[in-house]
């Protein structure tokens, strides 16, 4: 978790369902820890979507998405720090915050990215707010945003408490993003 001594291995961070953010801060931490190895979940599952299409890996509710993803994405960053020596960086919402708690170990940190336990409405409105043209969620109604993120709220509750309980660092991403990724890179930078 960030906050412990020493990373080895990983930095996982965990996004409360909010890609667009993520992708921006993979980025950037990449561009200044160049040594880092960079996954994305959505790739990974992405390809078992195309490659696999009878794993139904596209439903998120799936139990073969569920019980098989996580294991399969720790497993793969822990055989690709062994094999290039180099850190991962895996970014994505591919389980819950306890499950991967409940897969890495000590040696690696996870940060959670979240939405400060804001209501769905407030989230949509901060979507509005900082949607860009080639955004997915530009085009969308409200209604459809809702329907995509209905757990959101409840799931970003969770998270920070979880995250408050197990001493792993919660970021509150729902405004000034900018000074807060600049933020969230020193503190990886001084893990």
């Amino acid at each position: 978790m960030i906050g412990s001594e020493y990373i080895e291995e990983y930095i996982y961070y965990w996004c409360t369902k909010v890609w667009k953010k993520y992708i921006i801060l993979s980025k950037l931490i990449k561009e200044q820890n160049p040594i880092y190895n960079q996954f994305s979940f959505e790739a990974i599952r992405n390809g078992f979507i195309e490659s696999q299409p009878e794993l139904n890996m596209g439903n998120r509710n799936s139990d073969v998405r569920k019980n098989i993803l996580p294991k399969y994405i720790v497993a793969f960053a822990s055989w690709n720090n062994k094999i290039l020596s180099s850190p991962t960086l895996i970014e994505g919402d591919f389980c819950s915050i306890k499950e991967l708690f409940d897969l890495v170990d000590e040696n690696d940190a996870i940060i959670c990215l979240g939405l400060g336990c804001r209501t769905i409405e407030e989230i949509i409105e901060g979507i509005r707010k900082n949607d860009k043209l080639n955004d997915y969620t530009n085009d969308w109604t409200n209604e459809q945003i809702y329907k995509h993120f209905y757990d959101i709220e409840e799931k970003d509750k969770y998270n920070y408490e979880f995250c408050k309980k197990n001493n792993i660092k919660y970021y509150d991403t729902y405004e000034n993003r900018k000074e807060l990724f600049e933020q969230i890179i020193e503190d990886i930078n001084n893990i």
